[in-house]
Order: structure tokens, then sequence, then C-alpha cells
């Protein structure tokens, strides 16, 4: 069986299981199995809310009974919401559990329903994204900001701190400037084949550890063919890279 197929089976029949039990209302998946399931391959995985009535949260997220519709053989609970599991085969999967309480809070991609209880919990499934979507210029200038403190901190020689700054953080408001929207909560996500005209920049603006500045000078290169960049910021950006 193909692992497209074995996702979707593995999916349907955690919908079963948790149909079974009180207090469930609704499983949504995420991501390439909910909405999307034509992008699923051989790299893809579980993801999923389980949505259940207030006060019964505890119970699946303690006990995971509910997922043994397969061995699981780990889990690690990575948030108070939920856990990272893997079964016997090597199908790894993310979930969270909510309360009815919490939805409104709760920012997530479009989802599929793929059980529910509760009919009034259907326009759940709709987008719900608490990421604003702000102009291209807004991200262009948090970039610069990047650059800026990015190159403070490798002067001062948290070459990390710098990477982290300059080469992830920058790249990412970057691409969200340009309107790269394949995934909200990660625009690094399938930029070479939604955008491979911007893999130039990316060779250029993520060289590895101990190379931000000269990822930074290819980075405010881009941004500057594209965006009007303020002289102070841009002076200072310079005179750090110069130093």
């Amino acid at each position: 069986m193909k692992k497209r197929d074995v996702l979707l089976d593995r999916m349907e029949r955690i919908g079963q299981s948790v149909a079974e039990l009180d207090g469930t209302l609704m499983l949504l998946a995420l991501g390439s199995i909910g909405q999307e399931t034509e992008r699923l391959d051989d790299y893809s995985d579980l993801d999923f809310f389980l949505i259940v009535e207030d006060g019964q949260k505890a119970r699946f997220i303690d006990r995971l009974d509910w997922l043994e519709v397969e061995p699981l053989h780990y889990q690690f609970q990575n948030t108070k919401d939920g856990h990272k599991v893997m079964y016997h085969d090597g199908i790894y999967g993310e979930f969270a559990v909510f309360e009815v309480h919490e939805l409104s809070a709760i920012a997530y991609t479009p989802g599929r329903i793929v059980w529910r209880r509760d009919e009034a919990l259907e326009a759940f499934a709709t987008p719900h994204l608490a990421i604003e979507r702000n102009e291209s210029s807004y991200y262009y200038e948090e970039a610069l900001t990047n650059l800026y403190v990015g190159l403070l901190r490798e002067r001062r020689g948290e070459a990390l701190a710098g990477f982290e700054l300059v080469q992830v953080a920058a790249v990412q408001n970057v691409l969200k400037a340009i309107g790269e929207q394949g995934d909200p909560f990660n625009p690094t996500r399938r930029v070479e084949s939604r955008f491979p005209e911007m893999i130039p920049f990316l060779s250029g603006g993520v060289l590895g550890y101990g190379r931000s500045g000269e990822a930074a000078a290819a980075i405010l290169r881009f941004i500057e063919s594209r965006h009007e960049v303020n002289t102070t910021m841009k002076r200072e950006i310079e005179r750090l890279l110069q130093a």
C-alpha cells in the first residue's frame, strides 16, 4: 500500500476510534492530510486536532488509547495541548486536543472534517488564522531590523544568535513579503516548488553558521531591489557589514 493510502486509512481509523468514546466532538485533519490530500507523498505525516467537550481535554492527552489503531512505539508531549507520536510502521503524527471554550483563540489552517458528533462545530473547519497578513513593506521592514540586530549579535561574537536572525528570521520575512503563503505558519515550506525564482536568493541568503555577514549583504541587496530602504537603516547595516 502506498504511504498516501496508509495515511488516509490511519486518519479514518482514528476517526472511527474517537467516535466510540464519550466526550469527543470532532476530528479535524490539517495540512496535506486535511484539505490538500493531493499533496500527500512519501514524506507526509499526520497532523490533526481533536475537539472535545469542556472538561475532557486531560483525558485525551494523558491517555492515548484512542490513537492505538496500530501500536504506538513513540510518544512525546511537546505542548500542553498535545503530542508527537510514531507508530510501529514509521507513520509519524502531531496532534493537539482542544475543548470547545478554547476554539476562538486557536490559529490554524483550513481543515478537513474526518468525523464529527456536533454539526455546530462544522464552521471550525474553515480557516481561522490569527496570523495577520500585512502588506509586503511590513515584512521587508521586519527583515531589515532582523539584519541589523542579527549583525549586532554576530559582531558581539554570538554567531548562532546572529545566524537565527539573519539567515532564518530575515529570510522568512522576505518570503512573506513576496507573498509566499503555502504555509502561513512556516513560509519555508514548499518554497522551491512554489517560487523557484527565489532559489538564487536562498543560495545567497542561507550560507550557514559563521557566514551571516555575507548572507546579510545578499539579503539587503535583494530587499533594495524590491523595497525602498531607509537610508539610516541601510547605513547602519552597511557599517556593521564593514566592521
